[in-house]
This record gives C-alpha cells, sequence and structure tokens, in this order.
C-alpha cells in the first residue's frame, strides 16, 4: 500500500473523520472536546445505542465490585460523560471521575446531578494533580490509555501510585498486539486516511505493560491474555510469579538457573571433600562411635 492509493478506506461518519491536529495536551483535548460535541457516546464506548451504552456500564461497573468497599473511594480516569461511575455510585462512599475533555465532564455533570457522591474533574492529560497522596482505594481506567503516549501513560501510573492509599489497587486495559483480532485494528489504523488524518491509538504487548506497570511502583497481580492487569500499591514492586510473561518472569528464570548451578558445583565440592581419605577416616570413626553409644544404652 502506498501514501498515494486512492482506493483504501476511509471513514464513513462525522466522528470516523475527526483528527489529532497535534502532539501538544492542548490538540488532545481538542479532539475529545470535538468527539464529544458530534457523538459522546461511541467516542466513549463505540456502543450502538443508549441501551448498550447503558448495560456495558452496568457490565464494566459489576467487574469493579469485588475490589470495592462500602466506605472507599473510587477513581476513573477517562471517565467521559459516566459510564462506569453512574453504576458504581451505589457501591462505594466516593466517586470520582478525571477526564481531560472539558465537554465530556460538562456533559457528565449534568447528566449524573442526581448523585451526591460522584464528582467530575477535569484532568490534563497527564498527572493527577487534583488529587492529594494515599486518598484513593481503587482506580479503574479501562481502554483510554490506549489514546495516550506511552510517556504519558507511564507518568498516570506513576501518578496512580502516588494517590492511591496503601494496598490499593489499580485495574486497567489497553489492547493486547498480539491478539489476532486487536492486530487486525492495528493494520486498519495503518490505512493511508491516517496518515493525513491522526488518530491517538497505541497497541501494547504483555511485556510493555508489565514492565510499564512494575516500574511505576506497582505489585501485578493479574495480566489476562487481553491486557486486563490488576495492580496493588505495596512496598516492594513485583511481577506475581503466576503472570507468564515480562522482563522480570525473564530475569527470575535466568536467576534460577543461576542457582541451580550454583547448587551443582557446590554437590561437586561436597563430593570431592566426601572423597578425601581423612574425612573418610573421620566419618567411619563417627559412625563406629555412634554404634559403641547404642550398644552401651541397651
Amino acid at each position: 500500500m502506498q501514501l498515494s492509493d486512492t482506493h483504501g478506506w476511509a471513514p464513513d461518519t462525522a466522528l470516523g473523520q475527526l483528527a489529532l491536529e497535534g502532539q501538544d495536551l492542548g490538540s488532545y483535548q481538542a479532539f475529545w472536546d470535538r468527539s464529544a460535541e458530534v457523538d459522546a457516546i461511541r467516542a466513549i464506548a463505540d456502543q450502538d445505542s443508549d441501551e448498550s451504552f447503558m448495560s456495558s456500564g452496568v457490565e464494566d461497573a459489576e467487574g469493579i465490585r469485588p475490589l470495592l468497599a462500602p466506605d472507599g473511594a473510587f477513581l476513573e480516569i477517562g471517565c467521559g460523560i459516566g459510564r462506569v461511575l453512574q453504576h458504581v455510585a451505589s457501591m462505594c462512599r466516593d466517586v470520582h471521575g478525571v477526564d481531560i475533555s472539558a465537554e465530556m465532564i460538562q456533559r457528565g455533570q449534568q447528566r449524573l446531578r442526581h448523585l451526591p457522591n460522584v464528582h467530575f474533574h477535569q484532568g490534563n492529560g497527564y498527572d493527577l494533580a487534583p488529587f492529594q497522596s494515599n486518598v484513593v482505594d481503587v482506580v479503574y481506567c479501562a481502554f483510554v490509555f490506549q489514546h495516550m503516549p506511552k510517556t504519558s501513560v507511564f507518568n498516570y501510573l506513576r501518578e496512580i501510585h502516588r494517590v492511591l492509599k496503601p494496598e490499593g489497587v489499580v485495574r486497567f486495559q489497553v489492547p493486547n498486539l498480539l491478539e489476532h483480532e486487536q492486530f487486525e485494528s492495528f493494520k486498519h489504523f495503518a490505512e493511508p486516511y491516517f496518515v493525513h488524518h491522526p488518530y491517538p491509538m497505541h497497541f501494547y504487548t504483555p511485556a510493555e505493560v508489565l514492565q510499564l506497570t512494575a516500574k511505576a511502583g506497582f505489585w501485578v497481580e493479574e495480566l489476562t491474555d487481553d491486557i486486563m492487569v490488576r495492580a496493588r500499591k505495596r512496598k516492594h514492586a513485583g511481577i506475581g510469579l503466576d503472570i507468564a510473561d515480562g522482563d522480570d518472569l525473564v530475569d527470575l528464570k535466568a536467576r534460577n538457573r543461576q542457582l541451580q548451578q550454583c547448587n551443582s558445583q557446590l554437590l561437586q565440592r561436597l563430593d570431592r571433600i566426601l572423597d578425601n581419605p581423612a574425612v573418610r577416616l573421620a566419618i567411619a570413626v563417627r559412625d563406629r562411635l555412634r554404634g559403641v553409644r547404642a550398644v552401651a544404652r541397651r
């Protein structure tokens, strides 16, 4: 496929025709403001109707429920107009949502004004400055980090670590480049159209996600095949041994091989020591003395 190819794919909706005009945070905010103005529902969840938009929020909220406590504080990054927030509101004390789009925030506030424990905050697309440290129990972010540069995602993970209480949990999801369906989506964004009309979309491998999460200070507890991550704020960062990917696991396997080699070397040294005539004589004397003592006790 060449850039001059005029027979490639082109979007047939107003939402699809929007383009990111720059790489600065202002351009990202403008992109999502325009997306909210054109079609807030499909810009957030790519749903076909108001009903499916609502049901998808219920499903996501139920997935979070086991992590929540009635007196806890919940934060969603990339909350949009409150698709998930409205259903989490009954599950915990304080519910917060952050979004880079002022238009999304305004619509969300209007939409969920009947829920007094739901609070919307306009973010800057880089940090969680509105929040103090160690104040949140659970942070949630589903298919939002894919729309940011990976450097910004890493900083968000560091910020999430900051605002979480000790033993607090983050759960997030990004598209897996190694899965066939997601790779087909990746190929879609290779169309010449997106060279002239950039769309903020990034795909990940499991190893990348593990590296970013652990280096941000988290202990990674779960990583699914579709890259749904659950990580916890603990004293030490790392990756659970039952997670079958990531550089840390590779390092662990290498360390295990080193230990096996050391163990083999120690066994060889022990054999040489036991073969020494003086040592063998000492062992024989020891065994004889043990036999004499056993007879004496009878």
